[in-house]
């Protein structure tokens, strides 16, 4: 069987909970029409089965953004572990 349409497996390269909110950083494989390939995501059920979804996604309880660039990436996941931790 395949990854369901629209995500992609995610090779998890950090991960930390601030608050009860899991908080990944890694990457995958390209998502449809764009060169991005690392991701930052957040929330309990933004990873499933090992597999996340394939376009930026953001709400308060969980999202994903994905980057070209791996340094703005690891910025992201920073910034938003510091976020986190000021709720």
């Amino acid at each position: 069987m395949g990854n369901p349409c629209g995500t992609t497996n995610a090779k998890i390269y950090m991960t930390m909970e601030v608050d009860g909110v899991p908080i990944y950083y890694g990457s995958g494989v390209n998502p449809v029409n764009s060169p991005a390939q690392y991701f930052v995501a957040w929330g309990k059920g933004v990873i499933s089965s090992g597999l996340i979804h394939t376009f930026n996604s953001e709400s308060v309880e969980e999202g994903s953004l994905w980057f070209v660039d791996e340094d703005e990436a690891e910025e992201q996941y920073a910034k938003l572990r510091e976020v986190l931790s000021k709720r």
